[in-house]
């Protein structure tokens, strides 16, 4: 008697032990290209609990550029890397197992900011103005160049481009040294915190723009890859109906920044459409993203094989609501 006590009470703990296994969260490591308020949507959706409801856990760590970011994820070090699709495209061409399988940026996030006293009235009044920009090669610089050419100025006779090292832009319109800056956020918002103004959002004037994208290897599970990219689909769509949400976890993530600055640095990207309605990439949004990297020279040419590119599911679940 004590015997089959004693099998019965095993079994009951095995099949215990079986239930709780099955019901065990995947795992995955994210790895952001910075720790920055333009990888918002992953941060938010893992301090909301939306990867934990999926099934998943998840852990971000920062690789302190895109092509660390996608590296961590070719070495396996990380499951998934957040960054400009760009890289992806390199990396696949060189036969690295990459693909991109959804978006969270499809705006592209600079902003032209500018003296209180300059006189902006489009960008061809921007003739004979100085204007600090990253140095070249760079997406903000280069998509600057792009709207000057548009406005019918000569980049290299009606504009003088004073290039510093990305991240100190803000320096020269200080100094007094140039008229305007090309700026990501927040340094957007710390110019306008100095007096600055913003003149122009490059996310209107360009219109859609795939500025980041989630990529992952070939071998991850299509499970796991599903369970990552519902939970940032959820945490954009609820940026866009909770803002105020949104700006208390920036706060978080944040904290040495002036609140002041994050608060509009975040509103800003809601507002100007650089944060994405969902994590479906647009076709034309991709291309103008590829074709300006590919001008850039960072990119030869668009993969021909379509393999780099999973985005069956993201697209599915564009018009899901939560």
């Amino acid at each position: 008697m004590k015997i089959r006590t004693t099998l019965r009470i095993a079994a009951a703990a095995a099949a215990s032990l079986l239930s709780v296994s099955a019901m065990a969260n995947d795992k995955a490591v994210v790895s952001a290209a910075f720790k920055s308020v333009f990888y918002l949507p992953v941060y938010f959706a893992e301090e909301h609990g939306y990867f934990k409801d999926e099934g998943l856990d998840v852990r971000i760590d920062v690789a302190s550029s895109s092509t660390n970011a996608l590296a961590a994820v070719i070495s396996k070090s990380a499951d998934f890397s957040l960054h400009g699709p760009e890289w992806t495209a390199i990396s696949f061409g060189r036969g690295a197992p990459v693909k991109v399988v959804g978006g969270t940026l499809n705006r592209l996030g600079v902003w032209l900011t500018c003296k209180p006293a300059f006189a902006f009235d489009g960008f061809k009044s921007l003739k004979g103005a100085t204007i600090a920009t990253g140095a070249m090669p760079t997406t903000s610089s280069s998509a600057f160049i792009k709207l000057v050419k548009n406005a019918g100025l000569d980049p290299k006779r009606d504009v003088n481009l004073l290039e510093v090292p990305l991240g100190n832009e803000i320096g020269p319109l200080s100094s007094g040294q140039a008229d305007c800056a090309v700026l990501y956020e927040p340094g957007a918002s710390q110019a306008q915190a100095q007096g600055f103004k913003v003149v122009s959002a490059f996310s209107r004037e360009i219109g859609p723009y795939t500025f980041s994208a989630i990529s992952t290897r070939q071998d991850i599970s299509p499970q796991v890859s599903q369970k990552l990219v519902s939970g940032i689909d959820r945490a954009l769509k609820t940026i866009r109906k909770d803002p105020a949400a949104a700006v208390a976890s920036g706060l978080k993530l944040f904290p040495n920044l002036d609140p002041a600055v994050v608060r509009a640095s975040v509103q800003r990207l809601i507002d100007d459409g650089v944060f994405a309605d969902s994590v479906a990439v647009p076709e034309q949004a991709l291309k103008d993203a590829l074709q300006t990297q590919i001008d850039l020279g960072n990119l030869d040419r668009i993969p021909a094989d379509g393999k780099w590119l999973d985005l069956g599911y993201a697209d599915s679940i564009a018009g899901k609501a939560y």
